[in-house]
C-alpha cells in the first residue's frame, strides 16, 4: 500500500512542485515559421517603412538615375514596404539644401514628416578619365593576282591601325540608414564599382595626350551600366531573405488558445491571450505566447513589448528567455539578468 502510494503520489507532488519553480514551464509547444531578415537592416518590423531621400555628390545625372532605380526597386520588392519617390522628394523640397547635397540631419526629420520608419541617404563619388589608344589588328583578305592570261586568289593577312577612347568610371557607392524610432544610425555599406567604355574612333587623333587623364562627362550607356550595378548590389544587402525560426507556446489556464494556435487559427489564439493578459497582467505564459503570435504575424513592436511584460513577469523562465534571445532583444535590457 505504501509502496503504491509513494509510486502514484510521489510524481503528482514533484510535477506540482516544479511548475511553481521559476524556469520550469509544466508543457510547452514547439511553433516553426518564417521571418524575414536583412543583412543590411536586421529584421524590419511592420512598421519599418522605408523612404530612400536620394544620393549625394557631384555628377547630379548619376545621382538621380541611381536614386530613380533604387526607389523603383525597393517599391517592386515585395518583401519591402517602401514609400514612392514623388512624395519624399515634395517633402524634402520644402527644408533648403543644394541640389547633390542631401545633409543626414534631414533624414530623420523627413522621416518623420511622411511617417517612415526608415530613412536612407547615400553618397556616390566617382572618378571618370578617358585614355587614348590604338590596336593593331589583323584581317585575313582575298588578293587576286592576273598575268599571263590568268588569275590567281589567295588570301593575306592585312594589318590595320584601329584607334580608340577608353573610358573609364570608378564608383564608390555609400548608404546609409537612418532608424526613426530610436533616432540613430542603424547601417552603413560602402563599396566600388567600376566599369570601362570603348569607343572606336573613324581615324587617329593627331598628338593624342599620353596616358589616362580626368573627364566630368563619360558616356551615358556607361553612366547607366554603373547605376544599374550599384542598385543591384545596394538590393542585395537590402533585401530581407527568408528565414525559419523556432518559437516556444507555454500551456496557460485557457487551453483554448493553444488549440486554435494547433489549428493554425491564430487570428482567434491571439484574442484569447489577449483576453488573459488584460484580465491578469502577470500571466507570463500568456504574455509569452501573445508575442510568439505577434511575431510570426510579422508585428515586431508588438512582439517587443508583450516579450518584455513576459520577462517582466516571470524573469528566470527557461522558455521566455530562449525566446527572448532568439527574437533578439538586447540582454541589458531583459530584466532580473
Amino acid at each position: 500500500m505504501a509502496a503504491s502510494f509513494y509510486r502514484t503520489v510521489l510524481p503528482l507532488l514533484a510535477a506540482a512542485t516544479l511548475a511553481h519553480v521559476p524556469g520550469c514551464a509544466v508543457s510547452s509547444l514547439s511553433v516553426r515559421f518564417d521571418v524575414y531578415r536583412s543583412s543590411l537592416l536586421g529584421l524590419p518590423g511592420e512598421e519599418e517603412t522605408i523612404a530612400l531621400l536620394g544620393f549625394n555628390g557631384t555628377d547630379l545625372a548619376l545621382n538621380n538615375l541611381t536614386a530613380f532605380l533604387f526607389a523603383r526597386a525597393l517599391v517592386s520588392d515585395s518583401t519591402l514596404t517602401a514609400i514612392e519617390m514623388r512624395p519624399v522628394l515634395r517633402t524634402l523640397s520644402r527644408h533648403p539644401h543644394e541640389a547633390g547635397r542631401i545633409p543626414d540631419s534631414l533624414a530623420l526629420i523627413v522621416g518623420r514628416e511622411i511617417n517612415a520608419g526608415i530613412t536612407l541617404v547615400g553618397d556616390l563619388e566617382r572618378v571618370y578619365t578617358e585614355k587614348y589608344g590604338e590596336v593593331k589588328v589583323f584581317r585575313e583578305e582575298e588578293a587576286i593576282g592576273v598575268g599571263l592570261g590568268r588569275s590567281d586568289s589567295r588570301f593575306i593577312n592585312k594589318a590595320y591601325v584601329l584607334p580608340h577612347i577608353d573610358q573609364t568610371a570608378v564608383v564608390t557607392a555609400t548608404l546609409r540608414a537612418y532608424s526613426i524610432r530610436s533616432n540613430t544610425l542603424i547601417a552603413d555599406v560602402s563599396f566600388t564599382e567600376s566599369e570601362t567604355y570603348r569607343t572606336v574612333l573613324p581615324e587617329p587623333v593627331k598628338d593624342p595626350p599620353e596616358g589616362a587623364i580626368s573627364v566630368e562627362l563619360v558616356s551615358p550607356l556607361l553612366t547607366e551600366v554603373l547605376a544599374r550595378r550599384v542598385v543591384s548590389r545596394l538590393m542585395a544587402v537590402l533585401s530581407p531573405e527568408r528565414v525559419r525560426v523556432t518559437r516556444r507556446l507555454i500551456d496557460t489556464r485557457d487551453d483554448r488558445a493553444i488549440s486554435a494556435a494547433r489549428a493554425g487559427d491564430w487570428i482567434r489564439a491571439v484574442t484569447i491571450w489577449e483576453g488573459i493578459v488584460a484580465g491578469d497582467p502577470d500571466d507570463a505564459a500568456a504574455w509569452n505566447n501573445l508575442a510568439v503570435a505577434h511575431e510570426r504575424s510579422g508585428r515586431r513592436t508588438d512582439a517587443e513589448a508583450a516579450y518584455r511584460s513576459a520577462l517582466s513577469a516571470r524573469p528566470r523562465d527557461r522558455t521566455i528567455r530562449a525566446n527572448e534571445r532568439a527574437f533578439g532583444l538586447a540582454a541589458d535590457d531583459s530584466p532580473d539578468r
